[in-house]
């Protein structure tokens, strides 16, 4: 079995799939709503606050950051502390997870999670364009994440000169994947983008490449708003040309009651 349908029956398997669909739904639908140019807002704000609100969102459906708990069993009360700040109605669309399969992970500040044999990072991206995401020029902890290596049995296609980790990045790439060892995980990377004039979203999951010499930006990537978020392709997946609308509501999921928040991390 490759990595990729091994990352995603694991993630979707646990809910980490359905989590991160309605996290990046609320956190854009939120975002969009209160988007106004004559105040000022233009697309950086809207990358911003979009990426600060889905942070936001997975830390409430993991039961992480200020929405962490004591135990599994205070997870379920304090409904109207959960749901306050959400749409009418969101929070009972919200994937239930029970406590401690998902825990807060990040990585020198880059905000991250991980759920068994897996850790996932957040980025933004201009919209069209995740398959050439420029690497090279996120920062030192995304690229990283793209220099962890190929996963077991991937052939490239198209090798170039460049994929070799440059000395300045190899110790801090050779760090990450101690951290990871120790985690028993690898890094995934969760791609998230909005085209605003036409309010449609693109929400990737995949194993990022450093792609110093241009060339695809991944291994592997999974179409998270595509109509079954836990089939696989055989290979790294085009640019939608229809994604679903932002203003589309995320698949229903059980009714969560609310837990009682404590502060600190998962």
């Amino acid at each position: 079995m490759s990595e990729q349908q091994d990352a995603l029956d694991d993630l979707e398997s646990n809910g980490v799939l359905a989590a991160l669909t309605w996290a990046d739904a609320s956190a854009y639908r939120r975002t969009m709503d209160d988007f106004d140019p004559d105040t000022g807002h233009d697309q950086g704000w809207v990358g911003s606050t979009a990426h600060r609100l889905l942070v936001d969102r997975l830390h409430r459906v993991f039961a992480t950051g200020k929405h962490g708990v004591d135990s599994p069993e205070s997870a379920f009360a304090g409904l109207d502390l959960l749901a306050a700040g959400l749409a009418p109605g969101e929070h009972r669309k919200m994937p239930l997870i029970t406590p401690g399969v998902v825990v807060w992970s990040p990585v020198n500040g880059s905000p991250g999670w991980r759920c068994g044999d897996w850790r996932f990072l957040l980025t933004s991206f201009v919209y069209g364009e995740s398959n050439r995401i420029p690497w090279p020029q996120k920062s030192p902890t995304k690229q990283r994440a793209a220099s962890q290596g190929r996963p077991p049995g991937w052939l490239d296609p198209h090798p170039t000169l460049f994929d070799e980790e440059p000395e300045s990045v190899a110790a801090a790439v050779a760090a990450l994947r101690e951290q990871n060892a120790e985690l028993n995980a690898t890094t995934l990377i969760a791609a998230h983008s909005i085209e605003r004039e036409l309010n449609i979203r693109e929400l990737y999951l995949g194993r990022s490449r450093l792609n110093r010499g241009g060339g695809d930006a991944w291994y592997w990537k999974h179409d998270l708003l595509a109509a079954d978020p836990g089939t696989p392709t055989a290979e790294p997946t085009p640019m939608s040309p229809s994604p679903l609308p932002g203003s589309s509501d995320v698949q229903d999921a059980p009714v969560r009651l609310r837990r009682q928040p404590s502060e600190g991390n998962g």
